[in-house]
């Protein structure tokens, strides 16, 4: 119940307990705790029916509660970029590195610019960052999903896969051709159900190997594209038009972040609702 968080968020406001303790502490050193608790209740509920009902207090514990959301989740979000990082190749790794160094070393250069000219509010500037970030976040998610589909094949082949739908297929023929009993009834179920996973298996690995080479093509894409946005950076012009063609490349990843998600057996992760970690980092030039 919403109207339930604002009362309690008014209540544990540090400045109404100070008044509640205080309260309290002076109806005690009174000698009439009789008169002076339950004038402190009226006067608490009495602040707690103004203050959580109000619409400024009210969009005050949205705000609050949505900043400390987006922060665990922005922290998470750095988490699971160290750990997915730590866990490639180390060409892998070079490979992102000298991408991210390069984008920061463009990033200095484009600050100099905005210092010097002072046309361009750093907001601006954070905002062409951020869509960088997402791209980069997305390049790095690539590289993992290649190494974890490298490992996926090495454990597992289709042959394998394929002997193992035959042995079940063949069990579950001669189960089907016993006489019917319960036993004979937990048997069949039991294998149906193993069928269905090997066929699962098969689909899933078919899936995989037809989505390694786009994988692979959709790096070099994303690759070349952040290296092209990153150089447009460094011009003094028009920073729409640099948030437009962050966007635009933005808006074009929409497949890839799908084929992405529709490979979560294999990598262990999904797009829903993710945090872009802060990638790109956000120096200001000294003057």
């Amino acid at each position: 119940m919403k109207l339930f968080r604002y009362l309690k968020s008014a209540f544990l406001n540090r400045w109404n307990l100070l008044a509640v303790v205080g309260g309290i502490g002076f109806s005690v050193v009174s000698g009439r705790p009789e008169v002076g608790l339950p004038l402190l209740g009226a006067l608490e509920l009495a602040w707690l029916g103004f203050v959580g009902t109000h619409p400024t207090f009210q969009r005050y514990v949205d705000i609050s509660e949505s900043s400390a959301v987006n922060a665990r989740n922005t922290e998470d979000a750095a988490l699971r970029m160290k750990r997915m990082f730590s866990a490639l190749p180390r060409g892998a790794q070079n490979r992102f590195q000298g991408l991210m160094q390069q984008c920061q070393e463009l990033q200095n250069i484009s600050q100099q610019f905005e210092s010097t000219s002072g046309d361009v509010p750093h907001e601006s500037a954070d905002l062409r960052l951020s869509g960088l970030d997402r791209l980069m976040w997305l390049f790095l998610k690539l590289l993992y999903t290649e190494n974890s589909l490298n490992r996926f094949f090495e454990t597992t082949t289709v042959e394998q896969i394929q002997r193992d739908l035959r042995d079940v297929s063949q069990r579950l023929e001669r189960e089907q051709g016993r006489p019917p009993s319960p036993q004979r009834d937990r048997i069949i179920a039991t294998l149906q159900d193993n069928l269905k996973t090997c066929q699962e298996r098969l689909q899933n690995f078919e899936q995989a190997r037809d989505s390694f080479e786009l994988v692979k093509a959709e790096q070099q894409r994303l690759e070349s594209r952040i290296r092209s946005l990153a150089e447009l950076g460094i011009s003094r012009g028009d920073p729409a038009a640099l948030s437009t063609q962050v966007d635009t490349v933005a808006g074009s990843i929409a497949q890839t972040e799908r084929t992405l998600d529709d490979l979560r057996f294999v990598t262990g992760f999904s797009n829903a609702d993710e945090a872009v970690p802060e990638i790109v980092p956000r120096a200001r030039v000294t003057q």
